[in-house]
């Protein structure tokens, strides 16, 4: 009677555990992951590359001006100039950005431990990075899609 026992208590732990296994696999696969950081609600997405940007306008313009493929290579020194004055522009505001940054990490100093204003110091000096040319042209420049600032 007691190996009796032994093999349905055995039996029944056993089928416990393949049943949640077999449970948490289905779940798992009907939970949606989160969106990542950019994409929930409430967070601006990135702003694209200036070689983003191109492509963008020029693929639309082609497309909805149904341009062939001799009208395309006339218009891309356009769309490269307008890409070009844009990125100028944005350079031309960058010393604002740079302040309006430099405030915010000012005003975080007096808050942080020590080892927290070092990485802040990181931080700040990624910032100046991103917003001065350093000697740069347009098509050096680092994408800017996964930064966070």
């Amino acid at each position: 009677m007691k190996d009796n026992n032994i093999w349905m208590i055995t039996l029944w732990a056993g089928t416990l555990f393949f049943s949640g296994v077999i449970a948490g696999f289905f779940v798992s696969h009907l939970i949606v992951p989160p969106p990542p950081w950019h994409i929930r609600p409430g967070n601006p997405p990135p702003p694209p590359s200036p070689e983003k940007i191109k492509e963008m306008i020029s693929d639309r313009t082609f497309t909805r001006l149904k341009l062939m493929p001799e009208q395309r290579q006339l218009v891309m020194p356009a769309i490269d100039r307008w890409v070009e004055r844009m990125e100028q522009l944005r350079q031309k505001h960058s010393p604002e950005y740079l302040a309006v940054f430099m405030e915010f990490f000012d005003r975080l100093v007096p808050v942080l431990k020590s080892e927290q204003r070092l990485e802040l110091e990181k931080m700040r000096q990624e910032v100046i990075e991103q917003h001065s040319d350093n000697g740069k042209k347009n098509s050096e420049r680092p994408d800017r899609r996964n930064d966070h600032f």
